[in-house]
């Protein structure tokens, strides 16, 4: 008997226990909850958690949704004007090798073809919220060579991670000097090369100089993704598989553009209709599978030395 009252007071006690903390809970005339009420914040928490956080920061916060599928840009940079002329290099030593048959080679400054094609404009997403497999941070070697004194790629682009095979296909050596943040400063004796893993993006392309042959010039473009391309001859660039649905900033870079820092700074109708910026930069918005193409005509003003 006193075993049976000892449970009964036991039993008590707990239903005792029980009912109090659902009171505290509840209430006394609460029913229990069956979830939580979906509202903003719960929404924006919970695709946090699913990995949505760059997408519930937007809707969060009014910004720009993350669009879905690719698009492509292409285009021609064309000369507004008479092209100038290109002076020879100063060759002041090993002319046998760096003016081969007394011809001195032409600078590289500014090259137009003979429609008037811009070469060696940089163009490159600023930021890019998601990245195509395609355009994904590549790995081998990238061929930068040197001959008759001169860089073979005047502007080369690559993606970090990749191994620039610095080459000296001449019969001299070569002190190969590249500024920035992917710092190489070596010597390259001739017939050999020497490999410089990029380690890390360029906001502007890096300048590349030889301080034996102190006319020697070229530039480097690393950046994290492949969403980047140096003007043909002709002056055409594509990008393929850009993010569609959403406002996309390009830079537009010449080493000889007078804009800050390279900054090809357009102010035609054309560009305006572009949102093209003082910092050298244009925006747009692609459709999932379009293709858009631009003709950009530049005038002589936006080089330095140049007049319009």
């Amino acid at each position: 008997m006193i075993v049976r009252q000892s449970n009964f007071r036991v039993s008590l006690i707990a239903a005792m226990s029980c009912a109090v903390v659902a009171t505290a809970l509840f209430g006394c005339n609460s029913r229990v909850s069956l979830g939580p009420v979906a509202d903003a914040h719960s929404v924006a928490d919970i695709r946090t958690a699913f990995g949505g956080a760059e997408q519930a920061a937007a809707a969060g916060s009014g910004g720009a949704a993350i669009g879905t599928g690719w698009a492509t840009i292409k285009g021609h940079f064309v000369f507004d004007g008479t092209p100038p002329k290109m002076s020879p290099y100063a060759v002041t030593k090993d002319q046998a090798t760096c003016a081969p048959g007394g011809k001195i080679p032409l600078q590289e400054t500014l090259l137009i073809d003979g429609s008037g094609g811009i070469k060696n404009i940089a163009v490159y997403l600023r930021e890019a919220s998601r990245v195509n497999d395609s355009a994904q941070p590549k790995g081998g070697e990238v061929v930068f060579d040197q001959k008759s004194c001169m860089f073979l790629s005047h502007v080369i682009g690559a993606t970090v991670g990749q191994t620039l095979d610095i080459k000296n296909s001449d019969d001299v050596g070569h002190n190969t000097n590249i500024v920035g943040k992917n710092q190489f400063n070596q010597i390259i004796p001739a017939g050999n090369s020497v490999p410089l893993k990029l380690q890390k993006e360029e906001a502007t392309p890096a300048a590349v100089t030889c301080s034996i042959h102190p006319w020697m010039s070229a530039y480097l473009l690393p950046r994290a993704n492949g969403y980047f391309a140096v003007t043909a001859a002709d002056g055409s660039f594509e990008i393929q598989n850009v993010p569609a649905g959403e406002k996309l900033d390009f830079q537009v870079w010449h080493e000889s553009a007078a804009g800050a820092g390279g900054a090809l700074v357009i102010t035609t109708p054309e560009a305006k209709a572009l949102e093209w910026s003082n910092k050298g930069r244009f925006s747009v918005t692609l459709q999932p599978d379009e293709v858009k193409e631009i003709k950009v005509t530049v005038p002589a003003s936006a080089f330095r030395g140049l007049r319009g």
